[in-house]
């Protein structure tokens, strides 16, 4: 491996890319492949943001991948990492009669692949519910066509006249839709089963990204084998390979920018102190507010743009308590599902409560099982041990953690003693709910870690892991496109039009990468004909 930390044998490059997330290398991938002397900075140790894992004795645990759709071998997915020179990665698929098992109060419901057996299974578990479950796999029908315009436009013409059902609902909440759906409150609670996966309550989150989720795994749901860091990995590779250059533990300060042109960027690196590398074009990965209000100066860009930047409704922040238990999952045949649990079918309260800063008695939780979902992979716990995550909303608001925002910037808030007592107080939240799946779970607990909003902000610069969240408002046309008002600044990343998760930020940087060789690289990669 090419070293990341202290060398930069160069001060001018063609295009510099800050942040390291999947959004941001698949830029860089894309770009370096076809030629381009690409600069890759990332504040933290290692490069892929959300999509890394981290080691503890025994012990590998994902950070933020979790299951991902469309990995079939002709996918989005390795469509792009294929477009960016990465063609060696493998997916496991989940189990397709049931990836996601919706837990209620007094039922389970089993999301199968595909529309057809999806709507089987509602209509077998809901049988008077038959006419408003056909209308909800219809509106899922015609967000995945619509999903694959762009790699063949000339479908359009034939997609759009078709899909009435989604834009009289393009506007509207994934309440607004359900209820023109069905009025059974648990029909409703299955088909927003999924709502943690962009953290906004039906009330609020857009009618499209409610669907466009459950459409996203319609054709089944993955984990990439060894782990979700593997991706990451070898688009660094592929990034290093294709002549491009990685920097870790540098911190970008200022996009620098002369008569609304991009010139380059300063960065301060831990080993080769501040710098500045010249460039005509900047993709920026970084949080969004971050990009506009501190790395820009504010004369470049437009009154509108600071002031629809700093109104942005970011999306509720996510805790994990991760566990090693001493039950063999994997041994005992345990399906390839995830869970979410609802301990009441309502789950708006779940959603307010964080928005006041407060957690439950008994929040709402997704259960993903590592060992299961990666069987092959020895790394992720000792033998006969099970990795285990617990995830749930968490307040990102220091306060609520006892803690300062000095401390945030610092990291002294992991030694704040009441920051430590709030996250048991988090986990033992998180964990009776988990107990409605795994009655005897704490039982057998024999690691425990716990991770919160903080933490994930101190490693990769965001507010929330999910962006801005996906009311209609801030949907779509809702969302900044890669350009800006600068030229030569670009950005992707979970918070521009293409939305959040793996899906929507590897699509960000093919987009931003398409801007910057001003070509159709969409319809090329995507296309039906074009196979990269």
């Amino acid at each position: 491996m090419a070293d990341r930390l202290k060398t930069l044998e160069s001060d001018e490059f063609d295009v510099v890319v800050i942040g390291s997330g999947m959004g941001g290398l698949c830029a860089a991938g894309i770009l370096a492949k076809r030629g381009k002397k690409v600069l890759v900075i990332e504040q933290h140790y290692v490069a892929g943001g959300n999509s890394t894992i981290f080691s503890r004795k025994g012990y590998e645990f994902d950070v933020g991948i979790h299951y991902i759709g469309d990995c079939e071998p002709n996918g989005s997915i390795p469509r792009i990492l294929r477009a960016a020179g990465v063609t060696d990665v493998e997916f496991e698929e989940m189990d397709p009669n049931g990836y996601d098992t919706i837990v209620l109060p007094d039922m389970e419901f089993k999301f199968p692949r595909g529309a057809h057996n999806l709507e089987r299974a509602l209509i077998k578990a809901f049988p008077r519910e038959k006419k408003g479950i056909k209308r909800y796999i219809k509106f899922l029908r015609q967000i995945s066509a619509i999903q694959k315009v762009p790699g063949n436009p000339i479908s359009a013409l034939w997609v759009l006249p078709r899909s009435g059902l989604l834009m009289r609902n393009a506007t509207k909440t994934f309440k607004e839709f359900l209820d023109s759906c069905t009025s059974d409150v648990r029909l409703q609670a299955i088909m927003a089963g999924q709502s943690g996966d962009y953290a906004a309550a039906p009330s609020k989150a857009s009618a499209l990204i409610g669907g466009g989720l459950t459409a996203h795994y319609l054709k089944g749901a993955y984990f990439p084998k060894g782990g979700g860091q593997i991706m990451s990995d070898k688009l660094a590779e592929a990034i290093e390979e294709n002549g491009g250059k990685i920097l870790l533990m540098t911190k970008a300060e200022k996009i620098e920018i002369e008569n609304g042109k991009v010139t380059g960027v300063t960065f301060e690196s831990k080993r080769l102190g501040r710098r500045t590398v010249k460039a005509p074009v900047v993709i920026s990965n970084a949080d969004i507010r971050h990009t506009i209000q501190n790395l820009v100066d504010p004369e470049h860009l437009e009154e509108k743009t600071l002031k629809r930047t700093a109104r942005y409704e970011m999306a509720p922040g996510l805790g994990v308590v991760y566990l090693g238990i001493d039950r063999d999952l994997k041994a005992e045949g345990h399906p390839r599902t995830n869970y979410w649990i609802f301990p009441s079918p309502d789950q708006e309260p779940f959603y307010a409560a964080v928005e006041r800063g407060e957690i439950l008695d008994e929040p709402f939780a997704f259960i993903s099982i590592a060992s299961v979902k990666d069987p092959t992979n020895k790394k992720v716990a000792p033998e006969g041990i099970t990795n285990m995550q617990v995830m749930s909303l968490a307040p990102c608001q220091p306060e609520f953690w006892g803690v300062t925002e000095e401390e945030v910037r610092t990291g002294a808030y992991q030694k704040n003693e009441t920051y430590k007592k709030k996250k048991e107080e988090y986990a033992a939240a998180v964990l009776k709910t988990a107990k409605r799946v795994f009655p005897d779970l704490e039982e057998h607990i024999v690691y425990k870690e716990v991770s919160t909003p903080l933490s994930s902000r101190r490693y990769t610069g965001s507010e929330t892991s999910y962006g801005i969240a996906s009311t209609p408002r801030q949907f779509l046309n809702g969302r900044p496109p890669a350009q800006t008002e600068v030229e030569g600044l670009l950005l992707c990343g979970a918070s521009t039009r293409s939305g959040h998760g793996i899906g929507g930020v590897t699509m960000s940087g093919l987009q931003a990468a398409a801007q910057v060789l001003g070509k159709d690289l969409i319809k090329e990669v995507m296309g039906r004909a074009n196979r990269v």
